[in-house]
């Protein structure tokens, strides 16, 4: 076992059956050991280039600052660099740098110093993903030498099926693997009347990436179907599945929708559990009065919280973060989703079917006999399932849930709707919270300038103190110039008190909006504002100005 294998296995990042089964494939593929690592998803590319960067303490050199034009050689070939994740920097004085994801690379260095003619190279560190990018390339194929053993077969097949040279298995792969790195929510895949439509949905907005001919729809369709294990013979229905790949040194699941339309079949790839956001409640960017409001809610015993939003307002999220709070060894907790995005350890998780009569309502009676203290409801659709949650809490356990209203007031308005007696509701809400994302700027680019003097008045009308200057989105490399990176969410928090519970009763919405001391959506999008976290158009776009 070489140096950094030892260093992986002795800090737990892998086993050391994973380094047996990486030597192996490396030997067969006449790969280095660290690409066969990444690409097995044993060890992620963050956690190797720490690795690296702590045994040959070289700097590590990001996407962003590779030079525009590379330098150019006789006779070096795009194959050679990105077979050996090779990325020459700069050339100077006869002085070549080169970023390479695997310094260890005796071979690599050495040919390509030749190629330049330089007397000295200058090594530093950089990611897989990002020479791939950088070269324009995916991944090369393998060269397998003999036969491999029963236990490294698997893992033989699945590196050479994605490193394939047929054109749409190459394609898919790149699709998703660029969709990853470009933090995508979703992939759409559509068939128009003359070409393929691919688009990526990055911070909540749809944007088209590339455009195909229109006779490769059906066989990336097909694809697709193959790697969910879907019907490919089936077009005329819509299909659900999931697939599972590995995309810089980490597994991704992936949930795949297709839906017959009128040119093809539309594919909806999405991508689970790739929120850069961590599943932790202080960590989530809530304001402090949101968060102690919260963190109260989830110390009841019993009662259930609402999560209110429209879709993809970050729902999902909050929840599986409480969940986190609330995980004890002397805690069962038990969920109901559909689909399960996160996987959490301890958790006991169910995905409804209703092709099989499993619906949210037949789980949840199920679930009532499993001895739970806590339960997680994906979402409450229609009475039946609400009867079911508030009899849970009337019975002392604790419920989390998510509803679609604008409000975290509009929650009671719409559990009255579905047929719940308004004083089920108050007996058994203790809290309801309405939530939005909007886009973050990004730091590298942002523009400042000053208020209008009517931004002005609607700072002090929410009395919030307006700042001497505000940001605007620019735009630059760090962030495919949109002006913005990653989001953040709006929260507001409704605790229901005895007053409160009176107005629940008697169903005066108006008495509600009247008797709520939340702190608004709007309160806190400004808050933000303020501190040049975003921009007052996303502010405007998520929530009612003025």
């Amino acid at each position: 076992m070489d140096v950094l294998a030892t260093l992986l296995v002795d800090k737990g990042l892998v086993s050391a059956s994973d380094v047996t089964r990486a030597q192996e494939i490396s030997a067969q593929t006449r790969s280095r050991m660290s690409s066969v690592l990444v690409k097995l998803g044993l060890v992620s590319e963050s956690d190797l280039l720490s690795i690296q960067q702590d045994l040959t303490g070289l700097q590590v050199v990001k996407r962003a600052e590779y030079p525009d034009t590379l330098p150019e050689a006789d006779g070096l070939m795009h194959a050679f660099l990105a077979r050996h994740a090779v990325i020459p920097l700069t050339l100077e004085n006869r002085t070549l740098t080169l970023a390479m994801a695997d310094p260890h690379d005796e071979i690599a260095a050495q040919a390509v110093a030749f190629a330049y003619g330089a007397e000295e190279v200058v090594r530093t560190l950089t990611t897989f993903s990002d020479v791939e990018d950088a070269l324009g390339t995916d991944n090369v194929e393998f060269d397998v030498e003999g036969g491999a053993s029963a236990g490294a077969a698997a893992d033989l097949e699945r590196l050479i099926e994605g490193e394939s040279d047929a054109p749409i298995i190459r394609l898919v792969q790149r699709l998703i693997t660029n969709a990853v790195n470009r933090r995508a929510s979703d992939i759409h895949i559509e068939p128009m009347a003359r070409h393929l439509c691919v688009r990526y949905r990055i911070d909540g907005r749809l944007s088209e990436v590339e455009r195909h001919p229109d006779n490769i729809a059906a066989p990336i369709a097909s694809r697709i179907k193959v790697m969910a294990g879907l019907d490919i013979a089936e077009t005329r229905l819509p299909q659900d599945g999931r697939l599972r790949m590995a995309v810089r040194g980490q597994d991704v699941d992936v949930r795949v929708a297709t839906s017959p339309i009128a040119h093809g079949e539309s594919i909806v790839l999405r991508i689970l559990g790739r929120t850069e956001v961590p599943l932790d409640l202080d960590r989530l960017g809530l304001p402090a009065v949101a968060l102690a409001k919260l963190g109260r809610a989830l110390e009841r015993p019993h009662g259930i919280i609402l999560v209110t939003g429209p879709t993809g307002s970050g729902k999902s999220t909050t929840l599986y973060a409480a969940i986190n709070r609330l995980k004890r060894p002397d805690v069962k907790i038990l969920t109901v989703e559909d689909p399960v995005e996160v996987i959490l350890e301890g958790v006991n998780q169910v995905q409804v079917k209703p092709e099989i009569d499993l619906s949210y309502a037949a789980t949840l009676r199920a679930f009532l006999r499993q001895d739970p203290d806590i339960l997680m409801i994906g979402e409450i659709r229609d009475h039946e399932t609400a009867e079911i949650a508030m009899r849970a809490a009337l019975t002392g356990h604790l419920v989390l849930s998510t509803l679609h209203t604008n409000s975290a007031i509009g929650a009671f308005t719409r559990l009255k709707d579905i047929g719940v007696e308004p004083y089920l509701t108050a007996s058994t809400v203790i809290a309801a919270i309405a939530q939005r994302l909007i886009r973050s700027l990004c730091e590298e680019c942002r523009v400042a300038r000053a208020l209008k003097a009517n931004e002005t008045l609607l700072f002090e009308k929410t009395g919030i103190e307006a700042p001497a200057l505000v940001y605007e989105p620019a735009g630059c490399i760090s962030c495919a110039h949109s002006g913005y990176r990653g989001r953040l969410p709006l929260m507001e928090i409704v605790e229901v008190d005895e007053p409160l519970r009176d107005h629940i009763r008697s169903g005066h919405t108006e008495a509600l909006a009247a008797s709520s001391d939340a702190e608004s959506l709007l309160g806190h999008g400004l808050s933000l504002v303020a501190k040049g976290r975003t921009s007052l158009a996303e502010v405007e776009r998520a929530v009612q100005l003025g």
